[in-house]
């Protein structure tokens, strides 16, 4: 109670430790995330028992390089929680809010996921073409953000990855510019 009082101060302390969290009547989910399902089976305990003590896992390459990137830590930050997943797009929401639509607010696709707001969405791809990226990084299709970031990693040295993601912090901020502001900026702005 007392380190709250010191950082937030009483008044904001009170406030934030009284946000309630979820929807009552809301059933919780246990996910187990070593299996791709997010079921929990003892082979994959295993397995990521083992491969934890090889220190060896999955995107291995990535998050070695990820940290050696020369960037701001925000976007270090920004760039763990892109390769985990956790950004709140519209289809994380609906997977809590079960009512929540999934569609992406600036072109109406069907399923926003993260792969879609960063780099499938027509504002991110104009400006992944204006930051020079070829149309042959941009159009190849994965099924998870941190694929597609592990394959940049291979062929770009640590400046381009640095200004790749910088890019793409700006994308995911213009985006929540959009949402909750109404206001959008320009490919060639962003």
């Amino acid at each position: 109670m007392f380190r709250k009082l010191k950082v937030y101060g009483p008044d904001w302390g009170n406030k934030i430790c009284n946000i309630p969290i979820g929807d009552k009547g809301q059933d919780d989910k246990v996910i187990w995330f070593h299996n791709p399902y997010g079921w929990f089976i003892s082979k994959s305990a295993y397995s990521w028992l083992q491969l934890k003590e090889m220190r060896y896992g999955p995107h291995k390459i990535f998050w070695k390089a990820l940290w050696k990137l020369d960037t701001l830590p925000k976007i270090h930050v920004f760039t763990w929680r892109v390769g985990h997943e956790i950004l709140p797009t519209n289809e994380n929401i609906a997977s809590i809010r079960h009512s929540f639509d999934t569609r992406c607010r600036r072109c109406r696709a069907e399923i926003e996921t993260l792969l879609h707001a960063l780099k499938d969405c027509p504002t991110s791809r104009a400006v992944l073409a204006l930051g020079g990226w070829s149309d042959s990084i941009i159009s190849k299709k994965y099924d998870h953000c941190i694929d597609w970031l592990e394959d940049m990693i291979r062929v770009l040295d640590k400046r381009k990855m640095a200004n790749l993601m910088a890019i793409l912090w700006n994308c995911w901020n213009n985006r929540n510019n959009f949402i909750f502001r109404g206001k959008e900026e320009e490919a060639k702005i962003i």
